[in-house]
């Protein structure tokens, strides 16, 4: 038996916004195990909780543990496989997830770490376990780091997944469905993966380090044939599209529409674009097949930072975008970074005016948060403008860089952020014309 975990943490947009969704890594990785042959089970202990005893009990049995985190996951998945060894001496355990393949040997350090996965997992997870369950070594495994002889071992890169048609769709069977909720309501928000990787290099984006700058995409008929199968099986309403730059191939994007609309699937979609990757007969089309949200980001009004940060985007390009993007009755939700460590007080201000002035339906805004592995870590391991090595810190809604701005003031600016741009009358008012008033609601107070 095989169990893969994802560890319960203090999630903020899980604790605070009850916004809990599948973990789309580990139903990947399911699915795959599964179709070689392997048994395989989900605990997600991150809407579980689990106490101690009940977790080993369902532990009882696996072979092998594997643990997903992210950075601020990270030290709960360390401690999660020090109760797992203790408990359970014989079980192999390997970490993975974006954190764990930024700094392995990191995780290695700790006594009750076998083995750490490094990039896409779905190649490597599968002769990670057919080696383990035959008692071989993990020599020559690509994609991993492991333990053996109290010595760290490298083995080298495993490249990226070319076909992403070829992949099963994510295991949802094996997951606790009826714990996963949104603000609250119960889910029936399903996320897909259309693409991996993206060319663009913001320096503050670890996704595009951890899938490579390479775009790989599905064909536009197998990605509607996921969507089919989850509202058949799992009567989704909402598709959430992960990808980074969900637009990037206009064509592949035109022929997903057209699929859904031939099918005559019922759902609505949102995804994730760039300002400078769409058009306005794009998102007619887009619209016409569902799409009812598209988050974009915009980071900062300030050109110095968007320098800074590589965006190489134009403002009056997002100010188009947003326009043309509300003009086809699609919502526009921006994100908005400040905290960067050469921007200054009036910079911070500025951002905030414009995302006022902007007027997206909605916005996110968070501290920028040097996770490991991006250009910003290192630049600010290097200059010692590291806060604090405490990964369970970094939630992006926590000042840990050295800015021209005290951190407490950052934090104090960021709760200004969300208090100016959701407490509008205009807002208010025009939230419950459409009947979301619960739904804002809940937020604004979560957010006061």
């Amino acid at each position: 038996m095989i169990t893969l975990l994802n560890p319960n943490a203090n999630v903020e947009v899980v604790s605070r916004l009850e916004i809990s969704t599948p973990p789309l890594g580990l139903g990947y990785l399911a699915a795959v195990l599964r179709e070689k042959g392997f048994k395989v089970r989900i605990v997600d202990d991150l809407v579980e909780k689990l106490s101690f005893e009940e977790l080993i009990k369902k532990l009882k049995g696996s072979r092998i543990v594997g643990i997903t985190s992210t950075t601020p996951t990270f030290n709960s998945a360390l401690n999660y496989a020090r109760k797992i060894k203790n408990a359970l001496k014989d079980v192999f355990v390997i970490l993975g997830g974006v954190h764990a393949s930024f700094e392995p040997e990191k995780a290695l350090q700790s006594d009750f770490v076998d083995a750490v996965c490094i990039g896409e997992g779905e190649e490597t997870i599968v002769e990670v376990a057919e080696r383990i369950e035959s008692g071989k070594s993990l020599e020559g495994v690509k994609g991993t780091y492991y333990k053996e002889g109290g010595k760290i071992r490298k083995n080298e890169p495993r490249g990226f997944i070319e076909n992403l048609d070829s992949l099963p769709f994510p295991a949802y069977d094996l997951m606790p469905l009826d714990k996963y909720t949104v603000l609250g309501q119960k889910l029936e928000h399903f996320p897909v993966i259309s693409s991996r990787g993206c060319p663009f290099a913001c320096r503050y984006c670890s996704s595009s380090l951890f899938m490579g700058h390479r775009f790989r995409a599905r064909s536009a008929e197998n990605v509607v044939d996921e969507i089919e199968w989850l509202c058949q099986n799992f009567k989704a309403k909402h598709i959430a599209f992960g990808d980074d730059t969900f637009t990037l191939n206009r064509n592949r994007v035109l022929e997903i529409c057209r699929e859904i609309k031939r099918r005559g699937l019922e759902i609505t979609w949102s995804c994730s674009s760039r300002i400078d990757t769409i058009t306005e007969e794009l998102l007619k089309i887009m619209r016409s097949s569902g799409c009812v949200a598209i988050y974009y980001g915009i980071e900062s009004a300030s050109k110095r930072i968007l320098e800074y940060y590589r965006k190489k985007i134009s403002l009056e390009k997002a100010k188009e975008a947003i326009r043309a993007t509300k003009k086809a009755g699609i919502a526009a939700i921006c994100s908005f970074i400040i905290g960067a460590p050469i921007e200054t007080k009036k910079e911070m201000d500025e951002t905030l005016k414009f995302a006022l002035k902007l007027e997206p339906d909605y916005a996110q805004f968070s501290i920028l948060t040097p996770y490991p592995g991006t250009e910003i870590h290192e630049e600010a391991k290097e200059r010692g403008l590291l806060l604090t090595d405490n990964f369970e810190e970094y939630t992006a809604g926590k000042p840990v860089l050295k800015t021209p701005v005290p951190p407490e003031e950052i934090a104090k600016f960021l709760r200004k952020c969300y208090l100016r741009f959701y407490l509008r009358p205009k807002f208010i008012l025009r939230e419950i014309r459409k009947g979301n008033a619960r739904a804002i609601l809940r937020v604004i107070r979560k957010a006061i």
